[in-house]
């Protein structure tokens, strides 16, 4: 409590130079440098950190973020002596448990995730010989899964190749239960009742981009989606606007790729009031899709309106 109150007027002394993002004794500072004039200012910034904070120079480092970024731009702090040094340059950084890479590609990120949950996997293997099914999916679910499932809205895999390894972690997690080992894969899924882990990731994204429509998050701190002006008779009220992208970096980003999808959503799912209305909603319509034990089954498209009148619970 006290270093918080210690830091708290960090963004009012360097957020004139430089968007600061602070977490507990995590802080980021973010610009988009166009010209030498915004790398200036971002040193600004380190500058009127460093007049009011001193920083342990092994755990700070920039990190360039783009397809083509220019890394010529430099930037100096000083060191306990007083000595202007280089701040080191860096090729990821973790923020809040996601490991960002300069190309934004996560593919650290997914392969370190695969390999810790095929460690806590193994841990299962090791100290539970007789599993039952119930008892592996409540162990499956809370230990295991939840790592795979943990911020994947923002680094869900869009490469052929990174889907299929995350999918083959859950192939060999539900072979290791002696009655469903020889079974196939969607077989052993619809008996333990677990979706694939791709269409968890498109669920999720639905989630997501309820909460952010029906005001769920801080305007300040959520993805913008702008409401579409175009009326159209499929659909729902709430469709939103989609705009021409050039590069998949952008076309898989969450604010584009969840447009199709919830654009196809009907009112009844939209219209919900809360989220756990919506999750329960958008699982009754979905119940049928391929997707949900095929992970390389495409997302049908959702049902008529008329096809949404359901009793709930």
């Amino acid at each position: 409590m006290l270093f918080l109150i210690y830091i708290n007027d960090l963004i009012e002394r360097c957020g004139a130079y430089s968007e600061v993002y602070v977490v507990d004794d995590d802080a980021k500072f973010y610009r988009h440098i166009l010209s030498d004039d915004d790398n200036k200012i971002s040193q600004y910034a380190l500058d009127a950190l460093q007049k009011w904070l001193n920083l342990n120079l092994n755990k700070c480092q920039v990190v360039t973020f783009g397809r083509s970024a220019d890394k010529s731009y430099k930037y100096t702090i000083r060191d306990c002596n007083n000595q202007t040094i280089p701040l080191k340059r860096g090729i990821q950084v973790l923020d809040l448990g996601v490991c960002f890479d300069e190309k934004l590609s996560f593919k650290e990120h997914i392969h370190a995730k695969i390999s810790k949950t095929y460690m806590v996997l193994g841990l299962i293997i090791l100290n539970f010989k007789y599993l039952t099914i119930p008892t592996f999916i409540q162990l499956y679910i809370s230990m295991v899964r939840s790592h795979l499932d943990y911020c994947s809205s923002i680094w869900v895999p869009y490469r052929k190749g990174d889907i299929e390894s995350l999918e083959k972690f859950q192939k060999r997690a539900t072979k290791i239960l002696p009655g469903l080992k020889n079974l196939p894969y969607s077989d052993r899924l619809k008996i333990c009742k677990i979706p694939t882990l791709h269409y968890r990731r498109i669920r999720r994204d639905m989630i997501e981009t309820y909460k952010i429509v029906s005001g769920k998050y801080q305007p300040d701190v959520a993805p913008t989606l702008y409401k579409s002006s175009v009326h159209v008779t499929k659909g729902n009220d709430m469709r939103l606007e989609k705009s021409r992208v050039k590069y998949d970096l952008a076309k898989f980003s969450f604010s584009n790729r969840v447009l199709n999808i919830w654009n196809s959503l009907p009112n009844c799912v939209v219209s919900a009031n809360t989220t756990n209305t919506f999750k329960s909603r958008l699982d009754k319509l979905w119940h049928n899709q391929d997707i949900i034990y095929n992970f390389e089954a495409e997302l049908q498209g959702t049902g008529s309106r008329s096809e949404c009148l359901y009793e709930e619970s």
